[in-house]
């Protein structure tokens, strides 16, 4: 394919992704082969909506060699290997997508029941073996699952989300959709959402020496960090503490879906990640608030469960807080059907640290430019 077309194939594909909830933010990533040798992929850490053509990075299969100041996805190694090991493969997706992630830490492949779905994705959609992102243990894992399992299109990475394969655009979108489907008729066998009553929930945003407190209910607050007054003041001044112990957070999120308050309550004194974006996002773990110490739930954290099973999410903006909750809502949803089909499978500690860690390091670098 001509270059220039398999980089546009590339950005609409990303919209689409993100359009249709199977990517969101900069994760995940794109690439389109170009020839028997090369192909092109997202950057690394960029947003979908805002690509350009010079942003898509050419990359070589063999040794992942790539010219210009633009660094590709750190996960170039994934699409290397369906290239080589798929001829017939041309458009790679690597996404996060709630259900295949929410699969990916039951330890075990996927059964396709349905023929509507094993007429896209075979039999079976193969887990891989673990290995933290971007590294050459997960490349690997990657590798092998699609060289043992020739007839499948796609391939669940363990505590991470999925690869999907097409001999174009439309068809590896197809396969991303097909799974995400199949998946959800997957956990749904044993996996029944939570039945909890709904609180009323408050986010907030720092607003120079104020905060502008909402509830989900319509109600407003506007209160100065120095006093408070009102029905809501427990919950902001909890949210002014938070303020003033972390002078990195101006949004603050709180959510009370019924996979976060099933976990919440179910969980104990803590939630530990199943999945590698929770570990790097969230934290370490997210626990509980006792008492009026949500400074102290949080340290080293960006989120922490209520009483009541909500969860308060932190971020440096309100894009930042969602899409914590997004992760967080995430492994809510993989502890609790890793509950229903025998029980959690949670990551090492240690990998935990070691990405959490890179994380903020990285991160914040990229917020600095």
């Amino acid at each position: 394919m001509d270059i220039m077309q398999a980089k546009l194939a590339v950005i609409e594909a990303g919209k689409a992704l993100v359009a249709n909830g199977l990517i969101a933010r900069t994760w995940g990533n794109v690439s389109c082969r170009i020839s028997d040798t090369e192909f092109v992929i997202t950057p690394s850490g960029r947003s979908y909506e805002s690509l350009t053509p010079d942003e898509i990075v050419k990359v070589k299969i063999e040794d992942l060699s790539y010219e210009g100041d633009v660094k590709p996805s750190s996960e170039k190694g994934v699409h290397a290997s369906a290239y080589k090991l798929r001829p017939d493969c041309n458009f790679v997706i690597h996404t996060h997508q709630l259900n295949a992630s929410v699969v990916s830490v039951l330890g075990k492949d996927m059964p396709v029941e349905s023929a509507m779905h094993s007429s896209v994705l075979g039999s079976k959609v193969p887990l891989a073996s673990y290995g933290m992102p971007s590294t050459k243990k997960l490349k690997e894992g990657v590798y092998n699952a699609i060289a043992n399992n020739p007839d499948s299109k796609a391939v669940i990475m363990s505590h991470h989300g999925a690869v999907c394969m097409g001999k174009d655009s439309n068809e590896a979108f197809f396969v991303a959709q097909t799974l995400e489907d199949a998946c959800n008729v997957y956990l749904l066998k044993k996996y029944k959402v939570p039945e909890n009553k709904k609180p009323v929930c408050y986010s907030s945003i720092r607003d120079g020496e104020k905060i502008l407190l909402s509830g989900d209910d319509g109600s407003s607050i506007e209160c100065p960090f120095s006093g408070m007054d009102g029905k809501n003041f427990a919950m902001a001044a909890m949210h002014r503490d938070i303020y003033i112990a972390r002078p990195d957070v101006n949004a603050i999120v709180q959510s009370a879906t019924p996979d976060i308050l099933g976990a919440g309550k179910k969980c104990g004194g803590a939630l530990k990640p199943l999945l590698d974006d929770f570990a790097q996002i969230a934290g370490v773990t997210v626990r509980k608030i006792k008492g009026d110490k949500a400074v102290k739930a949080l340290k080293g954290r960006n989120a922490a469960f209520l009483k009541d099973g909500s969860v308060l999410c932190c971020g440096s903006d309100m894009y930042d807080a969602n899409a914590i909750q997004m992760v967080v809502e995430k492994n809510c949803k993989s502890y609790l059907a890793g509950c229903a089909f025998g029980k959690p499978n949670y990551i090492g500690k240690l990998d935990c640290f070691i990405m959490r860690t890179i994380y903020k390091l990285k991160y914040s670098k990229q917020k600095d430019k």
